[in-house]
């Protein structure tokens, strides 16, 4: 049924970039979720600047009274304390070490875009010395660090100055000079530590603002190679390093060429590749074993939170970072780095690239995004040659038996088992796809089965909201009839298995009209929706903000907000799903539930009373769903999380969805699972989307 594999054994290791929350509060929790990403090292930025201020008497010795090492030592040790290897970079000189005898011919008109001037390379090396001292596994007790990265986007005027004279690049000389006294100061220390040169920013780029020298440009010189297919040596001048960094950030999806030839998206990994090689035979590269090439930082960021249309969506992104994975790879990558581990603050701060959707200031709040699993566990499948050729790597990257599964009825048919490799790798090629479901289909409950569950529990009001016609709402439980407010009747509703049928909303206008409503002690409901900012599912507040308000906030987030306190989810509900949403208030205590689960809580009195309420629009934000509700009760106490779980249950859904982001749309989907076991790749649709231009960096 399988062929042989479809290349040799190679590793691909992944790592996360530099994120503040390493250095926070709550790094611990930050390290724990790198690793749980199938992380197994992270990039920690060590600033020269922040850490010698001063300049030091003796600057190779760390322990020196100049040097500040701060919080960088607690980085390093929570890192390893969780199985992390840190490839710490050092950046950004200190005033005393620029510098500015001669006139610059370039300055950026923002002085915040200002790099490092003309850095001492003989003072930088006396960092590098005393830095990789401090962490070489016999200083003071802390631990040993193998990893070193000298200068981050050495060709981008925000790191480096100068980068340019005219047409006349001056970086890479001067880089040279930095990284070649860096390397022999840390390879002094251990000669098996890794240097890692290069890290460069992916675009040539001249403005006001910023100058960049291209790549593959301030390679050739760095390294004294010629252009074209075959490199030939222009002068004699080496370079010492182990691996090489790239940026491959992409102008679209993951095959994409930079458009300029010296730039280098994910599609021009080759070309760096073929350059690093010709110069390694010609000696012109000084390296303790074949020079690797590692992406020491890549992303796309997402829309929802950029709203911006020429970002990537969503659940596109999670394709597109498997295959983005499964490209550096083929083109003999042996590490991968994301950047970064959450979102920052949007719209205030521009990097929306993280595994998480950020909650708020607290990690904890924090949602994961479907990027997070294809990151863990990338899966693709493309088809070739009257079959479908697979890839992937298990989640923890280790050696494991793999079951390939195509998505049959209800369930996953199984294809083929693959072993994984020792570096956790598959690959090969299925000739044919499944043609039959996988067992018989599991019954799911009737509509009656839910319904019967929540009027069970004496609501005060429910609204099945099932009208095919006309403008009322009938109230299952009562007498409180609602009013349809220019709103689509008869969709398909949030009931599995049943002609279930919900409420269309436009955000513009409609609504459901409740009437005269008394705070609730819970409010239960349904809600499908895309939307990006604040909207109600269910809201009684007035003008004033006070009463209850369920529903949704930005950028992907449930919300339960009452008199002053708001609960905000972790899990993400503005995916195109059906979502279960429930809030309680015993008169203490607040708890919100989403899918069945109880996600956050808190305590606070409450002021309750009575204005006017509906479903999907707000009075105190004066904000429309755009989405679908369904299945809404309100009851005078608090359910009970037993009471929560059994109405979820009860609606034919489990607490887990087998498709977690709802990937699967319609054809062929395979997912890849790990045999015994519940590890799984997200689904992966054999229709190729068309490649498409997305903003870089997401701004």
């Amino acid at each position: 049924m399988l062929c042989s594999p479809l290349a040799a054994a190679r590793p691909l290791q992944t790592a996360v970039a530099a994120d503040s929350s390493f250095g926070g509060p709550e790094a611990a929790l930050a390290f724990e979720r790198t690793r749980a990403a199938g992380a197994s090292r992270v990039r920690l930025t060590l600033s020269w600047a922040v850490v010698a201020r001063r300049k030091p008497t003796n600057g190779v010795d760390p322990a020196d009274p100049a040097y500040e090492w701060g919080r960088f030592d607690t980085e390093v040790r929570l890192a390893l304390a969780h199985d992390l290897q840190p490839i710490v970079s050092i950046d950004n000189a200190p005033g005393w070490a620029e510098d500015r005898s001669a006139p610059l011919p370039f300055v950026p008109a923002d002085p915040a875009l200002r790099g490092p001037i003309r850095p001492d390379p003989d003072a930088l090396a006396r960092f590098a010395r005393a830095a990789s001292t401090r962490y070489g596994g016999s200083f003071s007790g802390l631990p040993r660090v193998r990893y070193w990265r000298v200068w981050n986007e050495p060709n981008l005027s925000s790191f480096l100055l100068p980068q340019l004279d005219g047409n006349r690049a001056l970086s890479p000389d001067l880089y040279r000079r930095m990284l070649n006294e860096s390397a022999a100061a840390i390879h002094s220390v251990h000669p098996d530590n890794v240097v890692v040169g290069g890290g460069l920013s992916p675009y040539a780029t001249s403005t006001k603002l910023v100058q960049a020298v291209a790549p593959l440009r301030f390679m050739r010189q760095l390294l004294c190679m010629s252009r074209g297919s075959t490199p030939r040596p222009t002068c004699s001048k080496k370079v010492e390093l182990d691996a090489w960094g790239v940026h491959p950030y992409t102008s679209g999806g993951p095959t994409r060429k930079a458009a300029s030839r010296d730039d280098v998206s994910l599609g021009d990994l080759p070309a760096v590749r073929r350059l690093l090689d010709a110069a390694a035979r010609a000696g012109h590269i000084v390296s303790r074993g074949p020079v690797r090439m590692w992406v020491t930082e890549f992303s796309w960021d997402t829309r929802p939170p950029d709203l911006n249309a020429l970002v990537v969506p969503v659940k596109l992104h999670a394709r597109w970072v498997s295959e983005a994975l499964y490209q550096m790879w083929r083109s003999d990558v042996t590490l991968a780095t994301w950047f970064q581990l959450r979102d920052d603050p949007y719209p205030t701060d521009f990097a929306q690239s993280g595994l998480y959707f950020r909650g708020g200031d607290s990690l904890t709040r924090d949602a994961p995004k479907p990027a997070l699993a294809a990151f863990r566990f990338p899966f693709v499948a493309y088809r070739a040659r009257g079959g479908v050729d697979v890839w992937g790597r298990t989640s923890a990257g280790r050696a494991a038996y793999v079951l390939v599964e195509e998505n049959a009825g209800d369930g996953w048919r199984r294809l083929a088992k693959l072993r994984a490799d020792r570096y956790g790798i598959f690959a090969g090629h299925i000739r044919a796809l499944a043609r039959v479901p996988l067992g018989a289909r599991r019954p799911l409950p009737p509509r009656s089965t839910y319904r019967r569950a929540v009027l069970r529990d004496s609501p005060v009001s429910y609204w099945a909201l099932d009208e095919q016609n006309g403008t009322t709402a009938r109230d299952l439980a009562g007498v409180k009839e609602a009013r349809y407010v220019g709103a689509k009747l008869g969709v398909p509703g949030a009931l599995l298995g049943t002609p279930d049928r919900a409420v269309s909303l436009d955000g513009k206008n409609d609504a459901v009209s409740l009437g005269p409503i008394r705070s609730p002690a819970t409010v239960e409901g349904w809600v499908k929706t895309e939307t990006t900012r604040p909207v109600a599912l269910f809201s009684n507040r007035d003008g004033a903000s006070r009463y209850t308000y369920l529903g949704v906030t930005d950028p992907v987030h449930a919300l339960a907000y009452d008199t002053g306190m708001g609960l905000r989810s972790a899990a993400w509900v503005t995916d195109g799903r059906w979502h279960y949403l429930v809030y309680t208030h015993d008169g203490i205590s607040g708890r919100l539930y989403v899918d069945g689960r109880l996600d956050s809580s808190g305590t606070w009195p409450r002021v309750e009373g009575t204005a006017a309420a509906s479903l999907g629009y707000d009075a105190t934000l004066k904000t429309h769903l755009r989405g679908a509700v369904d299945e809404v009760a309100l009851y005078d106490y608090p359910l009970t999380a037993d009471q929560v779980r059994s109405h979820f249950l009860a609606s034919g859904r489990g607490l887990g969805y087998a498709d977690q982001f709802n990937i699967m749309g319609h054809g062929t989907y395979l997912r890849a699972r790990i045999v015994g076991g519940p590890a799984a790749s997200l689904p992966f649709s054999l229709a190729r989307p068309h490649d498409r231009y997305v903003l870089p960096f997401g701004v």
